[in-house]
């Protein structure tokens, strides 16, 4: 729920406010992480096959934090940020094997 990642975003960033998703690294290496998403959260942007993309960006953006990858926390993030180029290349690469 919103209430629900808004809590965990105010415990571990100090961020007050609900969030799309979260990241989690348990062990150091990676090897045991934690995703969470707030689907409520991603449905005020995002309605139909728009919503399922975003889900799935949201997961290779989780997944890369979890690798290492980091982007400015800022509103300023440029989409050609390295970060948000792999991202964004996972995606279509995804969506290119399931179009087959």
């Amino acid at each position: 729920t919103p209430e629900y990642i808004q809590d965990l975003n105010k415990q571990y960033r100090d961020i007050d406010a609900p969030t799309d998703v979260l990241s989690f690294k348990i062990t150091e290496d990676g090897s045991k992480a934690e995703i969470y998403i707030c689907p409520k959260y991603v449905y005020l942007s995002f309605q139909g096959e728009e919503f399922e993309e975003e889900i799935l960006r949201l997961i290779i953006h989780g997944t890369l934090h979890i690798l290492g990858y980091d982007h400015r926390e800022s509103l300023n993030d440029s989409p050609s940020e390295e970060m948000f180029v792999i991202q964004e290349d996972l995606l279509l690469k995804y969506k290119k094997i399931c179009s087959s």
